[in-house]
């Protein structure tokens, strides 16, 4: 138990309670966690315009951090552990480096730089920096490379079922080319008569109407082919547990492994990706992972029809949360190698 009585300040955004399973984790492993929302903002509203300009909301982040800094000032940290780091100023880094001077401060990147205004100017006040990105890590010395993790929900033992509820599922944000990429698996998938399930989910009906008014997939599109409420994880992977093979689409601009991709490796999954770097991993086999191309949507003939080829046992617990935490932490080596 490496984190056996270790106090950690851990400031998160809030993203589908995976937050929380990490938060839980550190504990169960041993550590006294205090949890804080990254983000100053809550509404639906707010957090679309978050995306458009962060600092629109400077004034209002400045006092939030106040009010956590009253709250954390009497305790003595060993870690202080931010994911993403997106509303965090500068100026509270600095002050929680002061009075926190024994604490090892540990960032975590689960998007790419060029999606997080102003991320570079903050990197240097960290101690440790992992990303998921490939392309990051190699550009900047700054930063270590480690992918991301499947929760203990979605550890699941390999069993070859004949049938399944759904053929192709999709449960996710509609960002960039997203939704257009989904339509033509959609008609696909009707053309060859499979079961599917799509979960297309929009941070608010502001956004809605923001994409019907600036992207040309959205074009015909109504309100009710999309979801306002977060799904949780637990019925997650209970859909993705009836589903055959599940569809990932990553960002355009991102070259790291989606969380939805390795939680296939945690559910002993198939997968259909777009991302086309998942190749150079060392969990790759062609047998369980299909990479398509998001320009020419297809899906490869008797890709479906494929059994899964179980991944070495060593490979597997690489990707599990606790070993994710031992090494963004650094109490475990973070020499990861794909």
């Amino acid at each position: 138990m490496k984190l056996e009585g270790k106090r950690i300040l851990f400031i998160a955004p809030a993203f589908f309670g995976y937050e929380q399973k990490i938060a839980d984790k550190m504990t169960e492993l041993g550590a006294k966690v205090d949890y804080f929302d990254e983000r100053s903002v809550t509404s639906s509203y707010e957090r679309a315009l978050l995306k458009i300009n962060p600092q629109i909301f400077h004034k209002k982040t400045l006092k939030y951090y106040k009010q956590i800094i009253e709250k954390v000032s009497e305790s003595n940290y060993d870690f202080v552990f931010v994911i993403k780091c997106e509303m965090l100023p500068i100026q509270v880094i600095t002050k929680m480096k002061d009075m926190f001077r024994d604490a090892t401060f540990c960032l975590y990147l689960y998007d790419s730089l060029e999606n997080i205004k102003g991320i570079t100017n903050k990197l240097d006040y960290f101690d440790r920096v992992l990303s998921f990105d490939t392309e990051d890590s190699s550009n900047d010395s700054r930063i270590i490379f480690r992918p991301l993790f499947f929760t203990d929900d979605y550890k699941k033992e390999l069993i070859q079922k004949e049938e399944y509820e759904f053929d192709v599922s999709f449960i996710g944000t509609i960002h960039s080319d997203r939704y257009r990429v989904i339509k033509e698996i959609k008609n696909l998938a009707d053309k060859n008569q499979y079961n599917y399930y799509f979960y297309c989910y929009l941070q608010s009906k502001f956004m809605y109407y923001f994409y019907k008014l600036t992207k040309r997939e959205f074009s015909g599109v109504k309100k009710e082919d999309f979801e306002f409420i977060k799904i949780q994880s637990t019925q997650i992977a209970e859909i993705i547990d009836k589903t055959r093979v599940v569809l990932d689409i990553q960002h355009p601009r991102q070259t790291g492994l989606t969380m939805r991709t390795i939680e296939m490796i945690g559910m002993n999954k198939k997968l259909i990706t777009t991302n086309q770097s998942i190749k150079e991993y060392d969990f790759y086999k062609p047998e369980n992972i299909a990479v398509i191309d998001r320009n020419a949507v297809k899906i490869p003939d008797g890709f479906l029809e494929l059994q899964y080829k179980k991944i070495d046992e060593h490979i597997y617990m690489k990707y599990s949360l606790e070993n994710w935490i031992n090494v963004v932490l650094g109490v475990e080596s973070d020499n990861y190698k794909k």
